[in-house]
């Protein structure tokens, strides 16, 4: 059940105030009848009444001053205020609209009348608070709405800066992936190679550094893999798992290849039992014209080095072949036919 609204009638004439009070009790009103004026303006701001009942002629304060006062207070400032006066000159009632005054009802007054116009202003404050309380309501949710896009909006970009993100740690570790790759075609075509020219070290350095790579760019492989979204990157998912799939063939192939290079021919295994294979190529030229019984001076012409320069080759040759003199290096010469 509502609330009765309540009328404070401010009157400094007890009569007055008595037929007030019956009328409005009889409407259901609560009435709230006060004969000073001082008391009227301590009461209104208390209670804050939903309409005011105001005599102008009143002794210490008259109608108008109060009228100043309530409006003039923020608390009673949109209380509406009729004004009930025996004066009923144009002038009086025009002061009492400019005061702040809603209406006028001069005395003696009509019951209905002033019923009516009081029905009339309650409405219109009825009205007023609603649409008050219905602006203060849609301003706070048009601000709650403002907050909770402007929160919506923060995620939207903080997402669309970490999908941003995401794709160009993608495309970069796509770009690292392809030059991997590129560098493995490259690493296997120079192991064939290899392999088909005999080049036995290099080809297994390659071997080695292809391993390694291998190993590299499938670790990248699974990362990207990690970073890709299984629903909406299906055809990536599957060429990565596709390429996972080559390189553990590729290790299979390499593994194969490697093994048949560590397997010597017979001429690297003649190679490598053959003592010659210590000597520099400048050495072994130095020993073919000792052998052939050139003197040191006579090998310094030929090979256009000094005299001592050949001293220090046959020394060295002694050392890496360990032969303790000529005789024996001629020997060793024979042995190995370097002469006919």
């Amino acid at each position: 059940m509502n609330n009765p609204q309540v009328i404070l009638i401010i009157d400094d004439e007890q009569d007055n105030l008595r037929l007030l009070v019956n009328i409005l009790k009889n409407q259901a009103y609560a009435v709230r009848p006060i004969r000073n004026a001082y008391q009227g303006l301590m009461i209104a701001q208390q209670e804050t009444p939903d309409l005011i009942l105001l005599d102008i002629k009143m002794p210490e304060m008259d109608g108008y001053e109060v009228c100043r006062r309530l409006k003039s207070d923020e608390q009673t400032s949109d209380i509406p205020i009729i004004f009930l006066s025996a004066l009923d000159e144009v002038g009086d009632k025009l002061q009492a609209f400019q005061v702040g005054g809603v209406d006028y009802v001069s005395k003696p007054f009509q019951e209905i009348e002033l019923l009516a116009r009081i029905e009339t202003h309650l409405t219109l404050r009825q009205l007023q608070q609603a649409l008050k309380t219905a602006n203060e309501t849609l301003e706070d949710k048009v601000q709650l709405r403002t907050l909770e896009l402007a929160e919506a909006n923060r995620k939207l970009q903080a997402e669309i800066e970490r999908r941003i993100q995401h794709q160009h740690e993608k495309d970069n570790l796509f770009n690292v992936v392809s030059q991997q790759s590129e560098q493995v075609r490259n690493l296997t075509t120079w192991l064939i190679e290899s392999q088909q020219s005999n080049r036995q070290g290099l080809a297994s350095n390659i071997s080695d550094e292809i391993a390694r790579r291998i190993a590299l760019l499938r670790a990248d492989l699974i990362v990207v893999k990690e970073m890709s979204d299984p629903g909406a990157d299906s055809p990536i998912i599957t060429h990565l798992e596709n390429a996972l799939q080559i390189l553990t063939q590729m290790e299979s192939y390499i593994t194969q290849i490697t093994s048949d290079l560590l397997q010597p021919t017979p001429q690297e295994e003649d190679i490598s039992n053959n003592p010659l294979i210590k000597l520099s190529e400048r050495e072994r030229e130095v020993l073919q014209l000792l052998v052939q019984g050139k003197s040191g001076s006579d090998i310094a012409d030929i090979i256009n080095i000094a005299p001592s320069s050949v001293h220090t080759y046959s020394r060295r040759i002694r050392t890496k072949l360990d032969l303790p003199d000529l005789p024996s290096l001629v020997k060793f010469a024979i042995e190995h036919h370097l002469i006919e």
